[in-house]
């Protein structure tokens, strides 16, 4: 997971990643400084955004480095994920409400996600509820962390601003209130949502090809990071089963899910209902 601070109190800005993503697309390997100096993102003192950029969109699922084929410590080499690709060729400034959902689901995650991200959205879904202040979610990290300046940092901003991931509407803020959003069921999300499910089903239940739903969300978070509740969930069920990717069995209870194809098989589609 990215470290407490690895955001260094700047949100993730969209079109800054999108340079990043481009230079991963052409291959390219260098230390940050170099990637600074091809990309524009700044490295200064005062305004180092290449080490948040490159970890947020590691977080978000985009890129991975490749230290193997770089060699030298200080060089990474950022290659595109599936995603990455994906949200390259068709999205690449993260405009899409469905693209920014997706990067925000990823960054809750208990493997690449961030830390912050994850107690918040995830573990804290139950004890920080639908609505919060900025007080109480303070408290709320503090308690799992430890004291520390703004335990929050960016994390409210990177869903309010525009140039971050404002047009998800994963939270809105009134009077105080922080309140927290659904992500949107809709038939043309369906396949984003269905190469996620098995992305996640292939890390975390590399060995299963049937999966409860409760075992999956368990080990998944995905449901409380969605903040669907059980209707919704059933839902959900029903958008991703009619794409063919995936089965689902209703005889049992929990329903078990049937994972029928890989992740990288329907990634590269998932834009393919979205005008």
């Amino acid at each position: 997971m990215l470290a407490l601070n690895f955001h260094k109190t700047f949100v993730p800005e969209r079109k800054l990643l999108a340079e990043l993503l481009g230079y991963a697309a052409m291959g390219k390997q260098g230390t940050l400084k170099d990637m600074s100096q091809e990309t524009g993102i700044p490295m200064g003192e005062s305004s180092g955004k290449m080490p948040a950029i490159y970890s947020y969109a590691q977080g978000m699922g985009l890129i991975y480095s490749n230290e193997n084929k770089a060699g030298d410590n200080n060089v990474k080499k950022p290659e595109l994920t599936a995603l990455g690709q994906s949200v390259y060729v068709e999205d690449k400034y993260l405009g899409e409400e469905i693209t920014q959902w997706l990067a925000h689901i990823n960054l809750c995650r208990q493997d690449i996600g961030a830390q912050v991200w994850h107690q918040v959205f995830a573990q804290g879904s139950k004890t920080l509820g639908a609505s919060f202040t900025k007080a109480q979610l303070e408290d709320y990290l503090v308690k799992v962390f430890g004291s520390g300046n703004n335990r929050t940092g960016p994390l409210i901003q990177t869903y309010i601003e525009d140039a971050a991931l404002g047009r998800a509407g994963v939270i809105s803020v009134s009077n105080n209130q922080i309140i927290r959003q659904k992500a949107p069921l809709i038939k043309n999300y369906a396949l984003p949502y269905t190469a996620l499910i098995l992305e996640l089903a292939e890390v975390f239940f590399s060995q299963h090809t049937q999966i409860t739903t409760t075992d999956f969300n368990e080990k998944t978070c995905l449901f409380e990071v969605a903040f669907w509740n059980d209707r919704d969930i059933e839902q959900l069920l029903l958008i991703v089963e009619a794409t063919g990717f995936i089965a689902v069995d209703r005889q049992m209870q929990p329903w078990i899910m049937e994972i029928k194809h890989g992740a990288d098989a329907v990634w590269p589609k998932i834009f393919d209902d979205i005008a």
